[in-house]
């Protein structure tokens, strides 16, 4: 029996035969090749200026990828996370992935372009001088010193303290100043013997050499012990088999110099001011119950009474909790990446739908902090989400994905909120309970100083005053963070945590009839300068209803003489007024304003409204100055604000943190 063509081509394939039809050749690998399907979303994005950040889709059943670097292969590997390094700044890259499946590879996915940074200014600022102490008490000192030099903006100065003749690297940073030159360290024990320690920090990621003082407290007759910590503030939290977290409230008193911990009644560890009011305990047993007490110790030695005992045990040997989120980032139309980590390195899984997880995605490389990119979504929908690590399974998530112009949609907005207050938790739970579909910051993310020091052995302040807050409200929306002055504190910190798109330090995205750029204040905006470019380029080539920028320091804010940015005033504020944005939000100033409508600093219904929203929960500024003629409404109290948006209408409106609305605003087109 003859066979026919297609016949033919099957049988000869099954039997390993290579075939020659016309100009193409045939062979099983090459026919089994076709079949396998490469990710269907590979994204690129330039970390600094010799670092490209690969995430791709994952395909079931992968046994690994080829990443390719303009044609070349630069790696396979089974998971689907790479960071290419040691690449040459300001050029530009293509690369590509393919799936291996049973040794045979995929055709390439679609490319994606990168080009590298910048690179950053080399020379680190140079140590401040004339350090010196003043107004010495049994309690406290003032520190002034002469302001270092640097190439790259300094942003301020870390403040370090510990034993005399203990090496820099064992000094403890206890704050931060925001460019100052003085501070004033209290709450300290007294008739002690302290180095201090001053280093510049700027905003190309440079700490200076440090300037060392030794100063000694006097003495004090002081006899009265301090008041008892609230038994009631004291929580025990479950990280691993060898670690529980424990943290606790403020004594009362106003001379406590540090809190003492105890775990089964014998002293562990003093954790002095003004440190954390957090204690990781770790090298503990697996499957073992651990009491903690906490007492308030003051300045002169006197100790209060313990609080009673929080009990917990550790879990088994092995087990895998999910520690921080799930939370995403970068949505847009099609796509979202998930976030969270794990107190065990394990594989990741997201399985995700509309309506029912109906899909799956999974990377076995063993991780802490896990990323999962998911592809092909449909715009404007609502999908259910769960993550899967070892035999942890966190469900009940979700998120929308941006949807196309025309449609409704509704976001908030929170500056200046990460300090760990009850204001911040009100805000952060009314956001949770709002429509919004995404949250976009205002830069101070977390205070003191944005740092996050090995998760797997340091409870810190992300986990206190950003995760334990906001975890509900972003395990249901998207998170769009903006750089502040206090992040750049954190050694990357904020970067590794809230993945910001394009750089990390400026970008821009859609959502809908909504066009959002996010500018860094404390990078250069001036001419030539890569960020002015960007923000030209950017608003030039925007076309939706309605532009809004984020930057954190405000150009227009009347808490004091200096409040308002003259860099932002400057460099950024004709730019939006060239390219009619609509509204401008700031953070940094700790409460809100709104201003008229301004365009050239007159007011002009055409022109830009500017809104600080800096009462997130991290103490309020008083108005200092009087209120100039441009500010249509201010007030010092904790809040954020929601915008609704629509092809046709924007409106503003700001809800304080007990959930009043104080002040809206509407423009309409």
């Amino acid at each position: 029996m003859a066979l026919s063509r297609r016949q033919f081509v099957a049988y000869a394939l099954a039997s390993g035969v290579a075939l020659e039809i016309g100009d193409v050749v045939v062979s099983p690998s090459s026919a089994s090749a076709a079949a396998q399907v490469p990710p269907t979303l590979l994204a690129g994005q330039a970390l600094t200026s010799s670092t490209v950040r690969l995430l791709w889709t994952a395909v079931a059943g992968a046994d690994s990828y080829r990443v390719y670097r303009n044609d070349q292969l630069i790696a396979e590997q089974p998971g689907t996370l790479l960071e290419d390094t040691g690449l040459a700044a300001t050029t530009t890259y293509r690369y590509e992935v393919t799936t291996v499946i049973g040794g045979v590879e995929s055709a390439r996915s679609a490319p994606v372009i990168v080009v590298t940074q910048q690179p950053d200014p080399a020379s680190p600022p140079s140590a401040p001088t004339n350090l010196k102490a003043s107004s010495i008490t049994s309690s406290s000192v003032k520190l002034s010193w002469t302001k270092s030099t640097s190439v790259a903006k300094v942003t301020g100065y870390r403040i370090l303290r510990g034993p005399v003749g203990a090496p820099l690297q064992n000094l403890v940073q206890i704050a931060t100043t925001d460019g100052g030159t003085t501070y004033t360290a209290s709450k300290l024990f007294a008739n002690r013997a302290y180095q201090f320690a001053v280093r510049a920090v700027d905003v190309a990621g440079h700490v200076g050499p440090a300037a060392t003082i030794v100063v000694t407290t006097s003495t004090t007759s002081d006899t009265s012990a301090p008041s008892a910590v609230s038994s009631s503030s004291v929580a025990v939290r479950r990280y691993s088999s060898s670690r529980l977290d424990v943290v606790w409230g403020s004594s009362s008193s106003s001379d406590v110099a540090g809190y003492q911990v105890y775990r089964n009644n014998v002293l562990v560890a003093t954790v002095e001011e003004p440190l954390r009011k957090t204690y990781s305990d770790n090298g503990l047993a697996p499957s073992t119950s651990y009491t903690y007490r906490i007492a308030a110790v003051d300045s002169a030695g006197n100790v209060s009474a313990l609080t009673t005992g929080r009990t917990l045990s550790t879990p088994a040997a092995g087990t895998v909790l999910v520690t921080r989120g799930p939370y995403v980032v970068q949505t847009d139309r099609t796509s979202a990446r998930v976030l969270w980590w794990t107190n065990l390195p394990t594989p990741s899984t997201v399985d995700y739908g509309i309506g029912a997880l109906t899909a799956s995605v999974f990377d076995p490389t063993p991780r802490l902090q896990h990323a999962m990119l998911l592809g092909g979504l449909q715009p404007g929908t609502e999908y259910i989400y769960q993550v899967r690590s070892g035999n942890a399974t966190l469900a009940g998530n979700r998120f929308t994905t941006a949807p196309a112009p025309g449609a409704s949609f509704t976001f908030a907005a929170v500056g200046d909120y990460g300090g760990g207050s009850a204001q911040e938790a009100n805000i952060a739970n009314l956001i949770a309970a709002s429509p919004a579909q995404f949250v976009q910051t205002l830069g101070d993310n977390v205070y003191p100083d944005a740092q996050d020091p090995d998760p797997e052995r340091f409870y810190s302040d992300f986990d206190n005053r950003f995760y334990k807050q906001y975890g509900p409200a972003i395990r249901t929306r998207t998170l769009y963070p903006a750089n502040g002055n206090k992040d750049y504190y954190g050694d990357g910190a904020t970067a590794r945590n809230l993945w910001s798109p394009n750089n990390q330090r400026w970008y821009s995205y859609e959502w809908g009839d909504l066009h959002v750029l996010v500018v860094d204040s404390e990078q250069p905006l001036g001419a030539g300068s890569p960020q002015r470019a960007f923000v030209n380029a950017d608003l030039a080539a925007a076309t939706t209803a309605w532009k809004v920028c984020v930057v954190h320091r405000p150009p227009y804010s009347s808490t004091s003489s200096s409040s308002s940015s003259t860099t932002v005033l400057t460099d950024l504020v004709p730019l939006l007024d060239q390219y009619r944005v609509t509204l401008c939000l700031s953070g940094n100033s700790h409460n809100y304003e709104r201003s008229h409508p301004l365009r050239m600093g007159a007011i002009d219904p055409t022109g830009v409204t500017y809104v600080v929203s800096g009462g997130g929960g991290n103490g309020l500024n008083a108005f200092q100055a009087t209120q100039p003629f441009w500010s249509a409404y201010r007030e010092a109290r904790y809040e954020y604000v929601q915008c609704s948006v629509s092809p046709t209408q924007l409106v503003l409106n700001a809800y304080s943190d007990t959930g009043v609305l104080f002040d809206s605003m509407t423009w309409t087109r």
